[in-house]
């Protein structure tokens, strides 16, 4: 028997809508004013086509991180096993992840997605000052969160965000991803002109490119 739960949204949009995204979450989007009655109606109809989507979901999809001792996750592709500690600091030691310890699940959550940010920034930030020189161009900001369906972006203000489930790639996938969004600060589209820009600085991106759609498709909705 499949379980699971439903996040509930509202939305400013009309209708109703149902998401079942890659790592099992199950989200109802809806308008704020729809009575419970209608929303659980909709639910319960729409019940087996929810099943039959979990089901078919990748068996080796990682599920949501609690950030609770004993959990495994991948810190920039290695494998770490989390412990939680005593300690209010957290501290990446060979093949552990430890982390400090609070006083609720949700706040454990938080904390955790905060330290991984951190840990993230750490590599990224020298990654955009060596890729900006090396392609004379430059980011004027730098956003890191958790994204549904994006492992980066960049808008007409050189602004860029990334991917909080990054962390979980290797450092190659990393580099490519900072280059891809610096590129787009030259040219913000996906023209010949703005790959070539990318394979000036790595020839093999296709490489990388392959790894996303076949492997990193398991980390995208991660933390989530």
């Amino acid at each position: 028997m499949v379980e699971f739960e439903i996040e509930r949204r509202t939305t400013k949009g009309r209708n109703i809508s149902l998401v079942v995204y890659q790592n099992g979450k199950v989200v109802l989007k809806h308008p704020a004013r729809v009575p419970k009655k209608q929303l659980d109606d909709f639910l319960a109809e729409k019940k087996d086509w929810i099943l039959l989507k979990l089901k078919g979901l990748p068996k080796d999809i990682p599920q949501k991180l609690k950030f609770q001792t004993g959990e495994k996750t991948h810190i920039f592709g290695e494998l770490k096993t989390i412990y939680v500690t005593p300690n209010q600091k957290f501290d990446l030691v060979s093949d552990t992840f430890q982390i400090p310890k609070t006083k609720s699940e949700k706040a454990s959550i938080r904390k955790g997605k905060l330290i991984l940010k951190e840990v993230l920034l750490e590599k990224i930030i020298p990654l955009i000052e060596s890729t900006s020189i090396a392609l004379n161009t430059k980011v004027t900001k730098l956003s890191i969160k958790p994204m549904r369906s994006l492992w980066g972006s960049c808008n007409s203000k050189n602004q860029i965000s990334l991917n909080l489930s990054l962390v979980h790639c290797p450092e190659t996938i990393i580099e490519y991803i900072v280059l891809h969004e610096i590129a787009h600060t030259i040219e913000h589209n996906h023209s010949n002109r703005f790959w070539k820009i990318v394979e000036s600085q790595n020839p093999n991106y296709k490489l990388a490119e392959k790894w996303l759609k076949e492997v990193g498709k398991k980390y995208i909705y991660y933390l989530n």
